[in-house]
């Protein structure tokens, strides 16, 4: 093959190669700069391909080299998704069909290639043009990063090589510097231009772990790591599937009445969590501004306007919960929710009741259509030396090994855990059952673990 021929397999090379990699990076990140970019590669692609195809006589060659906008559409809405500028398709495209249009009208009146190329020329490379002129208005290059600069550069030298097709297309000698040029800035962009996307993938990642990292921080900290109640032995645990879960538990002394609340937002992440940071604001404004409302009260108030919100969001999320009162240092608790069972173990027979929670007709914010007298209440009696256990679905529905096939902790599991350590002090069984969790897992979970371990002391 002659210099020619080995330019353009070069050319072609690395072109598919960079078509390939962005390709594979865009289904795995699902990043739509790395769509772009893919757009980049695949439109040079294309081009190529036109221009090898369309190359007998001057109508044809006018015709492949128009596919030069594709390139330059995708180079240009690369570098305005990057900047954060606004880049309009309709306008660009609008005149590269004006531009058709007169390179046609040129070229059937005889006006000669290079006067008909001309406005070919301009209409591909405008929407480059005028993003690259965009940024060198509005962003300094000190601000830029070294790869920034590095795509604008490449940039401009491709307008300038689009610019020179109309005058040395045809000049026979110029033909392999014409691909020598080409292979350079085909060889920048393919440096410069995954380089900038990584950045900003990298920077965002980085932005958005900060952001996580806050949420999990007013997550945590806005619940109560050690609660106490006079006359009850308390501890916590909780335990995101994310960095920032749906699970919330609470414990309040307002005056003469304590309570204690668990509820559960359906899934967990982010969208979970700020939801479950939603109904813990709307229970604590509640219960702050009316200490001696029942538990049925709460929920069918909290219910009501959890919902309204949800609805502003378009949200169909849902928490279940279970909220428990009692009044003085006295061991007997009213409850209402929807919630998973509870688990109570009586010190003085060893035994474990089961105690469903199912006084609410529905978990808080799926519906307001219940009246308060639809949100019943019952009540919950603790003797010396009982244990309750308050816990989410993340403990019955964890996964062996993490795979659910393998079967999951389940509820006979959690009764035997409370006959074997209920005698123990809460702190120890909060860490016992987190290691016995963490075991039968091994340390893979796929929902947020909440519990609540509450003993009357003698």
């Amino acid at each position: 093959m002659g210099t020619l021929e080995n330019l353009l397999v070069l050319y072609t090379g690395i072109v598919l190669v960079n078509a390939a990699l962005s390709g594979i990076q865009w289904w795995i990140q699902r990043s739509s700069l790395h769509r772009s970019l893919t757009a980049l590669w695949v439109g040079t692609f294309i081009a190529l391909m036109a221009q090898g195809a369309l190359r007998t006589g001057e109508g044809q060659i006018l015709m492949g080299f128009a596919f030069v906008v594709l390139i330059n559409g995708a180079l240009a809405e690369l570098m305005a998704r990057v900047l954060g500028l606004r880049f309009e398709w309709k306008p660009m495209a609008a005149v590269f069909v004006v531009s058709l249009g007169l390179a046609a009208v040129l070229h059937t009146t005889g006006a000669g290639f290079a006067v008909a190329a001309i406005p070919v020329a301009f209409g591909g490379c405008f929407p480059l043009i005028l993003v690259v002129t965009r940024v060198l208005q509005s962003i300094p290059l000190s601000s830029m990063s070294f790869s920034m600069r590095g795509l604008l550069v490449s940039s401009v030298f491709f307008v300038v090589h689009t610019a020179d097709f109309p005058f040395l297309r045809m000049v026979e000698w110029f033909a392999p510097i014409g691909f020598t040029i080409a292979i350079l800035i085909v060889f920048g962009l393919s440096v410069f231009a995954p380089a900038v996307v990584l950045e900003i993938v990298t920077e965002k990642q980085t932005r958005f772990q900060a952001e996580m990292s806050v949420a999990h921080r007013i997550q945590t900290k806005i619940l109560p790591s050690n609660p106490k109640l006079s006359g009850l032995e308390l501890a916590a645990y909780m335990k995101p599937a994310d960095e920032v879960g749906g699970d919330y538990y609470d414990v309040y002394e307002i005056g003469d009445y304590s309570w204690i609340l668990l509820g559960d937002v359906t899934g967990h992440g982010l969208s979970s969590g700020l939801v479950m940071l939603m109904a813990q604001s709307i229970i604590t404004s509640i219960l702050h501004t009316r200490a001696d409302i029942t538990p049925g009260e709460l929920n069918h108030l909290a219910n009501a306007i959890l919902h309204e919100n949800l609805q502003r969001l378009c949200d169909d999320r849902t928490m279940t919960i279970i909220a428990l009162c009692r009044q003085g240092n006295s061991r007997q608790f009213r409850f209402s929710g929807m919630h998973d069972d509870i688990y109570v173990y009586r010190a003085a027979t060893k035994h474990v009741d089961i105690v469903h929670v199912e006084q609410v007709p529905h978990g808080l914010g799926l519906l307001n259509e219940f009246d308060l007298k639809d949100f019943g209440e019952e009540m919950l009696n603790l003797g010396d030396g009982d244990l309750l256990l308050l816990s989410t679905d993340g403990i019955t529905e964890a996964a062996a090994g993490g795979d659910y096939k393998k079967g999951m902790f389940e509820e006979g599991r959690v009764v035997e855990f409370l006959k074997a350590h209920a005698s123990e002090p809460v702190a120890r069984i909060k860490e016992r059952l987190v290691e016995d969790l963490q075991t039968f897992t091994g340390g893979v979970y796929h929902d947020d673990v909440t519990f609540l371990l509450v003993r009357a002391t003698a």
